[in-house]
């Protein structure tokens, strides 16, 4: 989640969340976690969804069809909605009998009617260049296509799905989406597909967000037509600035300023809003609220730290212990905020409950969609 306020998002995917039991999380900053479960005694798979506070009171539904599917329906206006669909292809280990059943899988979540459809998600697949007749492959991608892979392709095909990937020129270092664990291979196996080309105005690899995953993170920027582009727009949004001033630093410029009269209305007026507005630009102040985080300075310089590293394979034992370590250390920050702010609770006699209580970092809620 901290990584998350790094970048501009409303809906975030997940794949292998592990997750043992369906679950809907409110978090503290508004954010909405939605969680499929995952499959078997050894919790393998399980997708889900983050929604942005913005978004959060425009989700009309969210089913999780499987441990590697699921569907989220957002309303963008009384007649538009947009259908959102989130997987977690088997791995190439799987056999065939495995890899069809999830596109079966697939095939239902696709039924969900809405105006605009987005596919996302780990197909473990290299689509590679589009091939001559393919409509809805583009010229732009990553390796080459195998028999296996082929099965990706003609889904797209056959539900008239545009792979976003391959419809942008990027270069190999930026459209890549996984390393191999000795860091040895690069592919490009994660893709976001859309229904309607013309709202698709970018796909990229998001470098900043980083979690130790052997994979990158996908985004897309969707603008939706007309008046439903400006619903889109107005739910993304973040809200008014409220612009805040040093009284002291405003009075000071009231006082500096020469406020006679001249000759002219018109000029007086032009005058007048001239210097008003200087007297609040020299008078304006950014209010930054002080407060410590969960995450120690030490375990950002960290987390910094493997962000900035390249992953080679002389680099790998290295990315390895260095994520075994924050894992270690973020454990240790939150141990030590969690201890501080009962202490200082005690100290001020205020409510442990309380204190317990607005330190959660989420809440479980019950949705019901109709």
């Amino acid at each position: 989640m901290e990584e998350k306020k790094k970048i501009g998002c409303d809906v975030l995917g997940l794949c292998e969340t592990r997750w043992k039991k369906e679950a809907s999380i409110r978090w503290q900053d508004g954010c909405t976690v939605r969680l499929g479960r995952a499959e078997g005694a050894r919790s393998v798979g399980g997708i889900g969804f983050i929604v942005s506070k913005e978004w959060t009171s425009r989700v009309a539904s969210c089913q999780f069809i499987s441990s590697r599917i699921g569907v989220l329906n957002v309303n963008l206006s009384e007649k538009a909605t947009l259908k959102i669909v989130q997987t977690y292809a088997p791995t190439s280990a799987s056999d065939d009998d495995e890899v069809e059943e999830f596109y079966r899988q697939l095939d239902k979540g696709l039924a969900v009617k809405s105006t605009y459809t987005v596919v996302m998600g780990d197909f473990i697949a290299k689509v590679g260049h589009g091939r001559q007749g393919e409509e809805y492959v583009g010229r732009f991608s990553m390796g080459e296509r195998n028999e296996r892979e082929e099965r990706l392709a003609t889904m797209a095909e056959a539900r008239r799905l545009y792979i976003g990937n391959s419809l942008f020129g990027k270069r190999e270092r930026k459209r890549w989406t996984w390393i191999s664990p000795n860091s040895k291979h690069r592919s490009e196996i994660d893709y976001i597909l859309v229904d309607k080309q013309r709202i698709l105005h970018d796909v990229s690899v998001v470098t900043p967000f980083n979690t130790g995953s052997d994979h990158r993170l996908m985004r897309a920027r969707v603008v939706f037509d007309g008046k439903k582009k400006k619903m889109a727009l107005y739910l993304a949004s973040k809200g008014k600035r409220v612009r805040v001033y040093n009284e002291v630093k405003l009075q000071e410029a009231i006082m500096q300023e020469n406020w006679c009269q001249g000759d002219g209305i018109d000029d007086d007026y032009n005058s007048l809003i001239g210097k008003l507005k200087e007297c609040l630009r020299k008078a304006k102040r950014v209010c930054l609220r002080e407060k410590k985080g969960r995450i120690s300075e030490e375990t950002t310089k960290l987390l910094e730290k493997r962000k900035n590293m390249k992953r080679t394979i002389e680099d790998h034992l290295e990315y390895s212990l260095l994520s075994r370590v924050i894992r270690q250390q973020l454990k240790k920050d939150f141990e030590a905020y969690w201890m501080e702010k009962l202490l200082k609770a005690a100290e001020e006699k205020k409510s442990l409950k309380k204190c317990k209580r607005d330190m959660v970092l989420y809440r479980s809620v019950d949705i019901v969609f109709q």
